[in-house]
């Protein structure tokens, strides 16, 4: 669908507000009273009932929900974490934190996650221990020949581990300036979108306000929400269109022509764009104040192209690649570089150094996890709480459309 589809429709469909919009804000404002009384009762069971004391819709509350620990795609959900005053002071309790994180360690999806690779590792470690304790030794004076054992020198390790650990931090760093600079662009979304709303309603009312002015200005504060949720759907999957769609008759429920372009258009952040230009370019206001206003909206413009780079761009694929590879053969190869290590001075006995494979399997939990953590941050959008954003918009939207010298 083209974009001038939308300026069509836009222009001849007469938006008649009603108070709708008003009272999905007080539905909002009912909904994060909600929220507050949940966390305020966290440690309630007769409230909450298994998931006392965890963040609603966290990963240990959907552990304790579902029964079983969410990993991998299907945990990056629970990972759209909105912090409360009651969370930041539950954060910042040290109490009893080594014992947490050692028994988080059972519940990690990281963990879960990384199963194969720990397991793949443990499995070559208990090789080397195996060949190196038995058959090397114990079988030997049954053989002609003798059996050579695996072991390697640990100097070719000790001097590739810096650039295994630079290799690691770079791609960390990487990734995290790329979900940095994605909260960032959503941060600079809703600042901007209020301020648009916030200067046009006020440079509107300034003059007059009647009840065609507070109709295109409760439409612009629409379409702000609008160009934030098309975005949001752009970056998210499949399972976001359900959603979207419902929203979308909810706000739009007395404008049947938007619905149906929005949703059949091609790019629904640029239709939403055009929709929100013309919206703001129908209000009755000074050029010149309109075009300060517009000012707003061209930074938005700008946040939705950082937005759709870091979408389209991943780190480059050589460099994951390379220290994947990298990685993989430096852990598959450590077993026999540390068995000399792991040996018990004056004990001959069979297996003396079997705690080699529980060693090797935390180095490849820790470092693995590493990898796997760039890995999980590269794409930050399903992971940062855009929905959260989105209701943050709409709930500020409204309530700048709606206020006036006259209702403070």
């Amino acid at each position: 669908m083209k974009i001038h589809h939308v300026l069509l429709f836009t222009a001849g469909t007469t938006f008649k507000p009603t108070n709708s919009f008003s009272a999905r804000h007080c539905d909002l404002r009912r909904r994060s009273d909600q929220n507050v009384e949940t966390i305020l009762f966290s440690n309630d069971k007769s409230k909450n009932g298994d998931v006392s004391g965890y963040r609603p819709g966290s990963l240990m509350a959907a552990t304790l929900e579902t029964g079983r620990v969410p990993y991998g795609e299907e945990s990056r959900k629970y990972r759209r974490t909105v912090f409360t005053s009651a969370d930041w002071v539950k954060h910042r309790n040290t109490e009893n934190d080594i014992v947490s994180n050692l028994k988080g360690v059972f519940f990690s999806g990281v963990v879960r996650q990384l199963k194969e690779e720990i397991l793949l590792v443990s499995v070559i470690a208990v090789t080397v221990v195996l060949w190196n304790d038995f058959f090397a030794t114990s079988l030997h004076d049954s053989l002609a020949v003798p059996l050579p054992q695996l072991i390697l020198p640990s100097l070719p390790f000790t001097l590739s581990s810096p650039a295994l650990g630079l290799l690691l931090v770079f791609r960390t760093n990487a990734s995290y300036a790329r979900w940095l600079e994605a909260r960032n662009a959503w941060a600079k979304i809703l600042s901007q979108s209020r301020n648009m709303v916030r200067m046009a309603a006020t440079f509107t009312f300034a003059e007059k306000k009647d009840p065609e002015s507070q109709e295109s200005i409760e439409y612009l504060a629409c379409t702000v929400w609008l160009l934030s949720r098309s975005l949001m759907n752009d970056l998210s999957g499949t399972e976001d269109e359900e959603s979207y769609r419902k929203e979308l008759n909810e706000v739009f429920s007395n404008n049947d022509a938007l619905i149906v372009n929005m949703c059949n258009s091609s790019d629904r952040t640029m239709s939403a764009l055009a929709c929100c230009s013309q919206a703001l370019n129908s209000i009755p206001i000074d050029e010149k104040l309109r075009v300060e206003t517009d000012k707003s909206l061209v930074l938005i413009g700008d946040c939705i192209g950082v937005c759709e780079k870091i979408f389209s761009s991943p780190v480059p694929l050589v460099y994951t690649r390379h220290t994947g590879r990298f990685l993989s053969v430096w852990m598959v190869l450590l077993p026999s570089a540390l068995y000399k290590s792991f040996l018990v001075p004056g004990n001959d006995s069979l297996f003396s150094s079997t705690m080699l494979v529980p060693a090797v399997a935390l180095v490849a939990l820790f470092l693995f996890g590493i990898e796997e953590l760039a890995i999980q941050l590269e794409e930050p959008f399903s992971v940062l709480p855009m929905q959260n954003f989105c209701d943050t918009i709409r709930e500020s939207a409204s309530v700048l459309a709606c206020w006036s010298i006259d209702d403070a």
